[in-house]
């Protein structure tokens, strides 16, 4: 599978990609309060989340395909969740 990075590139298109990235991104902050699940990050943080999302949607491939994302990656280190399993169910 193939982050196409449709969305990237779309917004590059149409000129509304935030080409200014902020020196103090440094991830998505995951964290859960009262059995709810807050995603905060950057601009480019949340659309390279899309990305990811609308590749494994037209991947095209079979049940099963995913993406991690974790610290390394996408998720900040200060994340109360650290990891992230994307999954393509059929």
């Amino acid at each position: 599978m193939f982050n196409t990075e449709i969305v990237s590139k779309y917004l590059q298109q149409i000129g509304k990609y935030p080409y200014v990235k902020n020196e103090e991104e440094n991830g998505l902050k995951i964290t859960v309060e009262n059995d709810c699940l807050i995603w905060s990050g950057s601009p480019h943080d949340l659309i390279d989340m899309a990305d990811l999302f609308v590749s494994l949607a037209i991947s095209g491939e079979n049940k099963g395909q995913h993406w991690h994302i974790d610290t390394t990656t996408l998720v900040a280190e200060d994340s109360m969740i650290r990891e992230l399993i994307l999954e393509r169910n059929d």
